[in-house]
């Protein structure tokens, strides 16, 4: 009787504490060291480093975060910021894409929703040159936030697709030239 006693109120302290998981805010504190550190080590290299395994145990611990308290804000916020690593510090456009698509669709409301849309677009642009991808992109986003802050990049991006820079930039060129000069003819 004694030993059943016990088990039942082990059992009952590990449901009450998540089975030994730390909380979503200990979890995200964790990942976030390890995003500090991983900064750490690429701005004290000397060589190259492979970004990607750099980050790596930064992007597992905020997957963690993500799969250990999926209904917490902080998973939300965990998953950005992996499409943000993925984007702007291993420059992995096409890894990126894939993480702003999954926060997209696991939080149709959230926060970074509109950024995350807009990103996908300018990454598929920008960086992978698919423009058929980035039209698409656009022009979801205008459809969802026509009068969101950054729907004028948005369409300024979509009416510049395939275009040059040269195509883009006004013919300085010719307005720099001096005008011709006038020569007056003499008249005796």
């Amino acid at each position: 009787m004694l030993k059943s006693s016990a088990l039942i109120v082990c059992l009952s302290v590990a449901a009450l504490y998540g089975c030994g998981k730390p909380s979503a805010k200990d979890s995200f504190a964790r990942a976030e060291e390890e995003e500090k550190r991983a900064r750490k080590t690429v701005e004290s290299a000397t060589a190259p480093q492979d970004l990607h395994a750099v980050y790596q145990s930064t992007v597992e611990a905020f997957e963690k975060v993500i799969a250990d308290h999926p209904e917490d804000e902080l998973a939300e916020a965990a998953l950005f910021r992996i499409a943000n690593i993925r984007n702007n510090d291993t420059k992995e456009p096409a890894l990126a894409i894939d993480m702003y698509k999954r926060y997209v669709q696991l939080y149709p409301n959230g926060k970074q929703t509109p950024l995350s849309m807009f990103i996908i677009g300018y990454l598929y642009n920008n960086e992978l040159h698919n423009l058929d991808s980035a039209a698409s992109a656009y022009k979801r986003f205008l459809e969802k936030y026509p009068d969101n802050e950054m729907a004028m990049s948005a369409q300024y991006e979509l009416s510049t697709l395939g275009k040059t820079p040269d195509e883009l930039l006004p013919k300085t060129q010719e307005a720099e030239k001096p005008a011709p000069k006038k020569t007056r003819r003499k008249t005796t």
